[in-house]
């Protein structure tokens, strides 16, 4: 029998970690690998050193283990269990939400969100009218046009609703999504929501919304690369998705021209 052990959990992963759920092996990709747990639970299985999101569970020995897709999954007695293989989570540390905390006036957020949002890679045609739709404060039609939509395991458009809802917390304006993008969002992508909601976020994502609401230009375009790491397409979508945030509530949204080329890409 093989045997790993949890070093650091995610708190999503924790709330998702309840004796008795029974579940699966859903995604495999490299040495990552999304389990689900219950009805809505979800835990992606890292290596240590690994990007680290609310969902994560660094697992010290993960090389030994054999995942694969279907696997069955379940957790009981202090562990998780995999077919015939065994991940403690004894002495298993809780890593919480970064705290992100407003510390400059609205031009300095905006300004440091705008340096960000000059690096960006331009969203997809398919994401860009849902991103114009946050922007202009439309966000009931803003979570049809985007929940479940995209490239990518969560998808994209699901990324750029918990970018919004994190940001949107962060600055104490918060809104709730996952109701509505519930049966639109793919399952991964509403407990990527949920957590948002919560102020919970991938490292590198909050790393860079701590930055604009210090607005500090610098440190938000430095944030940028190892957001890049954060998935295929998810990180630069949280990118989208806290800059909307940021500019949504930072001051009266326009949805004319100069908001519209912005979103394409850059003014």
């Amino acid at each position: 029998m093989r045997h790993a052990r949890v070093l650091f959990a995610g708190p999503g992963a924790r709330r998702a970690l309840t004796a008795g759920h029974d579940g699966a092996v859903e995604l495999v990709s490299g040495r990552r690998a999304y389990l689900r747990l219950g009805t809505s639970g979800w835990v992606l299985l890292t290596d240590p050193g690994a990007p680290f999101g609310p969902l994560s569970l660094a697992v010290d020995g993960l090389e030994r283990l054999e995942l694969r897709p279907g696997a069955p999954a379940g957790v009981a007695a202090g562990r998780l269990v995999l077919e015939n293989q065994v991940v403690s989570f004894e002495r298993t540390r809780s890593r919480g939400a970064p705290a992100i905390r407003v510390a400059a006036e609205p031009p300095a957020i905006e300004a440091a969100a705008a340096a960000a949002q000059a690096l960006l890679p331009p969203p997809s045609p398919r994401i860009r009218p849902g991103l114009i739709a946050l922007l202009a404060g439309r966000v009931a039609g803003a979570v049809r046009l985007l929940a479940g939509v995209g490239d990518g395991l969560t998808p994209a458009g699901d990324d750029v609703l918990a970018g919004y809802a994190t940001a949107r917390l962060a600055l104490a304006a918060p809104v709730a999504l996952s109701g509505a993008a519930a049966g639109r969002s793919t399952g991964l992508g509403l407990a990527y929501l949920r957590c948002a909601e919560r102020g919970e976020i991938a490292d590198a994502a909050a790393r860079l919304l701590a930055a604009i609401c210090r607005g500090s230009a610098a440190d938000a375009v430095a944030a940028l690369p190892p957001l890049r790491a954060w998935g295929s397409s998810s990180g630069m979508a949280l990118a989208w998705g806290i800059n909307a945030g940021v500019r949504n509530t930072s001051r009266r949204p326009r949805a004319d021209n100069r908001d519209e080329l912005s979103v394409a890409g850059g003014t």
